[in-house]
């Protein structure tokens, strides 16, 4: 027997019928199932808005450790219309590109199974950029959005195979003049299709090269707060380069307190993670024509050097109308993202020199060509959308089915807005209700959708 717990205008699941009551409901008894699992499963095209984005997919709420789960149970071509990595008004052959890519990516990562946080809160891939960017359904009502559903149409099916299995597509934003080698920027072994390449990208991708400074005591300040054993005056910066395909970049950072050996590649998520809040007004830099970069450093392809300036005891020697030269941390560098594999605005450039969807994949992919995915393509996946929420709020604009602990419910629900809490080890449920309606028009933006 199954025993749904709802509060507010409380709602009580027995079996498969959702009766409503008009007074409280009684503490659980112990034959009351925990709710641990809750399914909106669309009807007639009803679609579910949360927190400003739209799906057309079945909702999934789950309790987990770190809170509430949010994910969308969908098929694989509305997965693809969701991706949201390029504007939909470039060259028609670049998304074509593009969306081979993401479909191969998906298929290379569901080849692998779950494993992690995908395979305790069950979900093939996740929807952020740390996989690859999923905006739902309500992207391709968009202007331009047609020409991207002719992208996955016109490509139906077709990934990129080496040795009888899916490529690692991955791919970035931007490479600047030069893809990098996936051990150059992970380690590990070479992956032949992961190999440097050109890229025609030099006026057409606004990130084709950027150069920013950094104070030096600032400098050591941003490492030290990412963990960095850093302190005092910083001394000088050495670079320890393999040459290109020979494994990472490594930084020595001397300073009164010693030198470490840094990863050049983690240079960037330290000054991604720590200058922006140590430095919000410098940081992200600005370019020469005002706007800023979109990131404190942008990519992993980057030189590096301390100018010294004019140490401080020379500087009575220098005439007093003289201009100083400061000490600078000075930072050169291309592209941004990874560098490794596909750059996008590199397939922007092809395609606007007249190059196809297929050559351009081959260009970035070591010659790979699209063939049919057959038995790698599923059919349909499970979205990660987020997780660690203690208050979800799903707006249906439809009817739809709900499912408790993969059971139905009851009959099929109007729509409305339902609402989520993070109950420990289950579900709470809230369904529409007068008072919450207007609690949420109080609340407006604030509001969590």
């Amino acid at each position: 027997m199954t025993h749904l717990r709802i509060i507010g205008s409380v709602i009580v699941a027995v079996g498969v019928m959702l009766t409503a009551l008009s007074g409280p409901v009684s503490a659980a008894t112990p034959a009351e199932a925990q709710v641990t699992d809750v399914e909106l499963v669309p009807v007639d095209g009803a679609r579910f808005e949360v927190r400003d984005r739209a799906y057309g997919g079945t909702i999934v709420v789950r309790s987990v450790d770190e809170g509430l789960f949010l994910g969308e149970i969908v098929g694989l071509d509305d997965y693809l219309a969701g991706i949201r990595e390029v504007p939909y008004s470039w060259p028609m052959e670049s998304l074509a590109a593009q969306v081979v890519a993401a479909r191969t990516y998906l298929a290379y990562q569901l080849r692998g199974g779950r494993s992690g946080r995908e395979a305790e809160y069950g979900y093939d891939i996740c929807a952020t950029s740390a996989c690859q960017v999923y905006a739902g359904a309500g992207v391709v009502d968009t202007e331009g959005g047609d020409r991207w559903l002719e992208a996955v149409e016109r490509t139906r099916g077709e990934i990129l195979m080496w040795n009888g299995r899916p490529a690692e597509t991955v791919f970035s934003s931007s490479a600047g003049s030069r893809t990098r080698a996936n051990q150059d920027i992970w380690g590990g072994t070479p992956i032949p299709y992961l190999q440097p390449v050109d890229s025609p990208e030099e006026g057409v991708s606004p990130w084709a090269e950027w150069s920013f400074g950094v104070d030096p005591e600032a400098f050591v300040e941003i490492l030290h707060a990412d963990g960095y054993d850093v302190s005092g005056r910083l001394r000088g910066i050495r670079v320890d380069d393999p040459g290109e395909g020979n494994g990472p970049i490594e930084l020595i950072v001397d300073t009164d307190g010693g030198s470490v050996r840094i990863p050049a590649t983690k240079l960037k998520g330290a000054m991604n993670r720590e200058a922006g809040r140590l430095y919000p007004g410098a940081f992200p830099a600005r370019r020469e024509d005002g706007r800023r970069l979109p990131q404190s450093l942008p990519s992993y392809t980057y030189e590096i050097e301390y100018d010294r300036g004019v140490a401080d005891d020379a500087e009575r020697f220098l005439p007093s109308d003289r201009e100083i030269p400061r000490s600078l941390v000075r930072i050169e560098g291309e592209g941004w993202g990874h560098g490794v594999g596909l750059s996008q605005w590199g397939a922007r450039a092809m395609a606007e020199r007249g190059a196809d969807y297929r050559e351009i994949l081959a260009h970035y992919y070591g010659g790979l060509e699209p063939v049919d995915g057959g038995e790698f393509v599923p059919d349909r996946l499970v979205v990660g959308l987020g997780w660690g929420k203690t208050l979800l709020s799903v707006d249906a604009t439809g009817p739809f089915e709900l499912r408790v602990n993969g059971r139905p419910s009851g009959p099929v629900m109007s729509g409305g807005l339902w609402t989520f809490l993070d109950g420990g080890d289950r579900v709470i449920v809230i369904p529409p209700i007068p008072l919450l309606e207007q609690l949420r028009a109080f609340l407006s933006g604030w509001w969590p959708r």
